[in-house]
């Protein structure tokens, strides 16, 4: 007959499970559990509380690209960091020199000017340049962005538990459990099965045995987040046979 367990897992204390951060990163940790699991029968996250720490702007999509005939191909790389629209565009117009970027905060689009030469921006899906709306190879003197900006691309983050599996048919991006983003950056965003809907996993490999969890949390895009050494806290409930 099996059993439910609650396993409640907090990257900052081992005085119930050992945590290994790779890296000092908790959103990449290996965590060995008290006790083994045998003839899993489900997996089930009961809540989450992660504050927020990564940073909006990071690698690889810091990096602001355009090019022109007479200069060839330019980049505009930014700091790591939390930024605004205005900070991302003050910031690149630095890089560039002058104020060739401008907001338009009555549509919530960029544009780009320099009378003097024809500017190509490179603005491929995952772009800089695509989050501040520009779809790719847009040209002229005068560019208008062809969509809103959205600099607060992260409307979810997905935990991945490698040893277990993924529950989602997306090729590119493992996911075990997905978290929404509903908060901004330096706040906690909590989730809770009883407000929100149920995330489980159904097993039926009687020979898979559970002693640890290993833990990555990846953006919407299958990148691995770092949380700046924020640590955070996640309660799963296991039925098993042990």
């Amino acid at each position: 007959m099996s059993k439910t367990y609650q396993l409640h897992v907090d990257t900052s204390t081992t005085s119930a499970n050992t945590v290994y951060k790779y890296e000092n990163n908790p959103f990449n940790c290996s965590v060995l559990l008290g006790q083994t699991h045998r003839r899993l029968r489900s997996v089930t996250l009961k809540s989450a509380e992660i504050p927020i720490g990564y940073y909006n702007v990071r690698a690889p999509y810091n990096v602001f690209v355009y090019s022109t005939v007479e200069d060839g191909t330019l980049r505009v790389t930014l700091t790591p960091g939390n930024y605004t629209s205005a900070s991302i565009i003050s910031s690149i117009n630095s890089g560039v020199g002058g104020t060739p970027l401008a907001l338009n905060s009555g549509t919530n689009k960029v544009t780009y000017t320099n009378v003097t030469k024809t500017t190509t921006i490179s603005a491929p899906p995952r772009s800089l340049g695509s989050f501040l709306g520009f779809t790719d190879q847009q040209f002229g003197t005068t560019i208008l962005a062809t969509n809103s900006y959205n600099v607060n691309f992260d409307n979810y983050i997905c935990i991945y538990i490698e040893n277990l599996r993924a529950s989602s048919l997306e090729p590119n991006v493992p996911i075990t459990f997905k978290i929404p983003i509903t908060v901004s950056n330096t706040n906690i965003q909590t989730y809770s099965a009883g407000n929100q809907w149920e995330q489980r996993i159904d097993i039926y490999d009687p020979n898979i045995r559970l002693d640890r969890l290993n833990i990555k949390v990846l953006d919407r895009f299958g990148g691995l987040l770092n949380n700046n050494g924020i640590d955070w806290t996640f309660t799963i409930e296991v039925e098993s046979d042990t």
